[in-house]
């Protein structure tokens, strides 16, 4: 019995260890053919990357077991060792995440990786681009309410990385913006609630290069010093040119009572206020968000979780780009989750995807 015991160990990490050297593009693109799992709000990988059910799973034999002779949607997916995985909000893709960028997001030596935001979105008016908004379910994507206009035709690119070339390791979908909800107070002289909803005509399929941000609950638990804005915007204030690669920066928030006094001094004067819709992110020279970022997302980490992210922003409006202890003034996401949440609700859309349980 012990040498047969030791003899399926063996074997079943023989097993594993094969399966290992498996080009997993293969699972992902299959996985673009399947419509069926859009509406499932799963992806098929590989059983070995998904984390569903972890604690079950503490030994080869038991992933063996589990995930292969036993799996629990074996119809679900069309791969052998695949299993439809559950939707994992705010999971940012990326090997260096924690590395130091110098620049800011209109430098040139702070590229994104490919599929490192997988929820990062860009609005489309006919072919030209306008805005970056962020995806919070497989059919709806959230921007600044700035960024559109309630009788226009837009379109939603998810899974883009390099505008200019088609030739990446997963393809960018696009969908058409059925309906547009504002928030009802948004004011357009001040961009005071600064938010809207697009709803989409068909959902994105989910896949590597495409996931869904986690939006963030009143009790927010966050590191807010090393928060992160991704965007094509431009790379200056006045003459630069909107970049076609995706950039990254990081950005600390800037409590609200600094902000007001550094935006008093800076150009608005000892009258201005900040509204409780803004919160306020950067200051430091050369590190910030610029013309053509509008409507693309703030993320900050979870605090616990490695390489988990809330949305916590939605960049709006700053002065010029880039100026030391000027900072960039975006949507506070947290104070219009209740909104979100009812206008979900009313159209039947699930809101759980977004959410991150704490």
């Amino acid at each position: 019995m012990k040498c047969l015991f030791i003899f399926y160990v063996l074997l079943s990490q023989n097993l594993v260890d094969s399966i290992l050297d498996l080009d997993l593009n293969d699972y992902y693109s299959s996985y673009l053919e399947d419509p069926e799992m859009t509406q499932k709000h799963c992806v098929c990988v590989p059983f070995w990357q998904c984390n569903d059910d972890l604690s079950d799973l503490d030994t080869d034999i038991e992933i063996i077991d589990v995930r292969l002779h036993e799996p629990k949607s074996p119809s679900a997916c069309t791969g052998y060792f695949d299993v439809c995985c559950k939707v994992e909000c705010g999971r940012r893709e990326s090997s260096i995440e924690s590395a130091i960028m110098e620049n800011r997001i209109l430098g040139k030596n702070n590229r994104a990786d490919f599929a490192e935001f997988p929820w990062m979105l860009g609005i489309l008016k006919g072919q030209a681009y306008k805005c970056g908004a962020s995806l919070i379910h497989p059919k709806v994507a959230l921007t600044a309410a700035h960024c559109v206009q309630a009788k226009a035709k837009y379109t939603i690119r998810a899974g883009e990385w390099h505008w200019e070339h088609s030739n990446e390791p997963l393809p960018h979908q696009d969908r058409e913006v059925e309906s547009i909800i504002t928030h009802p107070r948004f004011h357009p002289g001040s961009l005071r609630n600064d938010i809207a909803l697009l709803i989409l005509n068909a959902p994105f399929k989910l896949t590597k290069n495409v996931g869904i941000v986690c939006l963030p609950p009143r009790n927010l638990r966050v590191d807010i010093k090393r928060c992160v804005a991704s965007g094509w915007g431009k790379n200056s204030f006045r003459k630069g040119s909107y970049q076609a690669v995706l950039k990254k920066v990081t950005l600390p928030i800037m409590p609200s009572s600094q902000c007001v006094t550094v935006l008093r001094d800076a150009m608005l004067g000892r009258t201005f206020t900040l509204h409780g819709s803004f919160i306020c992110a950067g200051g430091e020279p050369n590190k910030d968000t610029c013309k053509g970022d509008g409507g693309g997302p703030l993320i900050c980490p979870i605090l616990g979780q490695n390489g988990r992210y809330e949305q916590i922003g939605i960049v709006s409006w700053g002065l010029t780009c880039g100026l030391s202890n000027t900072p960039g003034v975006y949507v506070n996401v947290m104070i219009f989750s209740e909104w979100i949440d009812t206008e979900m609700i009313r159209l039947d859309l699930d809101i759980d995807l977004y959410k991150y349980k704490y």
